[in-house]
């Protein structure tokens, strides 16, 4: 299994919008979106202006510095799923199919932890958004050398081993380094980018980017990406699945951001205990070797 699979399928497509909340709201459920849109063919979009141009490489620069500044992160998330399931409301707008919310913890250059603690799906009988009850969100950590992934459908906990060539940057290089160290050299080469701050706003700076390879266009169509413009940190996050039509939807809320604080390397990035009536999996690349739950 390569490397990147792993925190792929556990949404790091972690990695929010034009959906964000504005700062300091309290409400947990998104303002409408504009419907999404298919990823346009290549080339993705028309040459920026020598303006333009100048200004996303800014950005880059700047961005790359502040994360290469950042030792530990923590923040909670919220996230909201839209799909062809996906509820209207009066007026037509669709409404998220899954709400949910969890932590996400980072330490340079590679560790990370995402997890999903709460989430709710519609119902459609009741018209009503209700706790998945007795169901385990998604989970999966990285301590550099390996990942685990909770699989709660399977009840399995599996380890995949990262290969030495991944060691020491396998989250700022895998499926969405948005989050996880930017580098400005990366980026350009992984997604063709522009901004797209609409005029008038100055708290906030809003990126697009396209894929440029085929392993990224297979996990996403197009990311819409939303930093404050006080400290670069990722406010917000849409990520449009293959095809441009599902999406899933992240705000990271930054009443709970917290930097190079409040991070214990030891305790959150070590190998989780296999829970109980669980089947632990080690995944080397050599085949997976299964082990019999804890009695």
């Amino acid at each position: 299994m390569p490397a990147c699979v792993t925190p792929c399928r556990a949404g790091l497509a972690l990695a929010l919008v034009a959906l964000a909340l504005p700062q300091g709201s309290s409400s947990a459920q998104p303002p409408a979106a504009p419907a999404p849109a298919a990823a346009p063919a290549a080339p993705p979009f028309p040459q920026l202006s020598p303006e333009q141009q100048a200004a996303l490489d800014r950005l880059l620069a700047a961005w790359e510095a502040r994360n290469a500044a950042v030792t530990t992160w923590s923040c909670t998330f919220y996230k909201w799923e839209y799909n062809a399931w996906s509820p209207a409301d009066g007026g037509g707008e669709r409404l998220a199919f899954t709400e949910s919310s969890g932590e996400i913890k980072y330490a340079a250059p590679d560790k990370g932890l995402y997890r999903v603690r709460e989430a709710k799906q519609w119902n459609g009988e009741t018209r009503r958004y209700e706790p998945r009850v007795g169901e385990a969100g998604e989970h999966w950590v990285c301590n550099g050398a390996s990942i685990y992934e909770f699989r709660h459908a399977e009840r399995q906990l599996r380890e995949t081993k990262l290969p030495p060539e991944m060691r020491g940057k396998a989250i700022s290089d895998g499926p969405l380094p948005f989050v996880f160290g930017a580098k400005a050299d990366t980026l350009r080469k992984r997604y063709a980018m522009r901004l797209i701050t609409p005029p008038g706003t100055a708290d906030q700076i809003w990126l697009e980017a396209l894929p440029r390879l085929q392993a990224d266009a297979a996990n996403f169509s197009k990311v819409e990406l939303i930093l404050q413009a006080r400290d670069l940190m990722p406010f917000a996050m849409q990520i449009y699945k293959p095809g441009g039509q599902d999406r899933d939807v992240y705000q990271f809320d930054p009443r709970t951001s917290l930097i190079d604080k409040g991070l214990d390397l030891i305790r959150d990035f070590s190998k989780p205990v296999t829970p109980l009536g669980y089947t632990f999996i080690l995944e080397d690349g050599q085949g997976a070797a299964p082990q019999p739950p804890p009695r």
